[in-house]
């Protein structure tokens, strides 16, 4: 028996590209600036409850809570356009990050159950996500959010089925 280990032209690998991802729906944006706008507004209720207790000026709390507000909705938009999701032959991606840019690939050989989820939010905006587990634990997961409630069923339903063809 001879072992061989060829060298790989790092030149030759195919790789994802940017064009390739499917882009996620506009309605998960304004869900996620929603529910991140409402957590500051619950932060501000109580810091205002503090304040008026502990007899604090408000504007301590107020500053901050607007800053933060200004944030999330100069730095949501700008992370949405970098988010996708790309459904291949052998594997699906995920893509996300703007300040830190992370996107994950499963094989399907590698996948063990999907499942779709659909919170409250989401209810509201008929945004659903699918996440997918794999045999290497939760890091190697992936989680695809900002579909359609019907996308996301497909897109369950088909990673299943190309995942049980794979084993």
């Amino acid at each position: 028996m001879i072992f061989e280990n060829l060298k790989i032209d790092i030149d030759h690998i195919p790789t994802l590209e940017q064009e390739d991802f499917e882009s996620l729906r506009e309605d998960y944006l304004y869900m996620r600036i929603s529910s991140r706008i409402l957590f500051l507004l619950f932060a501000s209720g109580i810091g205002a409850l503090f304040s008026l207790f502990a007899k604090l000026y408000f504007g301590y709390w107020l500053f901050p809570i607007l800053g933060a507000v200004l944030l999330v909705i100069i730095y949501e938009p700008l992370a949405f356009k970098v988010k996708g999701y790309l459904l291949r032959e052998h594997d699906v991606s995920y893509k996300t990050g703007l300040l830190f840019f992370r996107q994950t690939t499963v094989p399907f050989n590698r996948i063990q159950h999907c499942e779709y989820n659909q919170g409250l939010l989401g209810r509201l905006f008929d945004i659903a996500s699918v996440k997918v587990f794999t045999a290497g634990g939760n890091t190697s997961d992936l989680s695809v959010r900002g579909l359609s409630k019907e996308s996301a069923i497909k897109l369950r339903d088909h990673i299943t089925k190309l995942s049980s063809a794979h084993e």
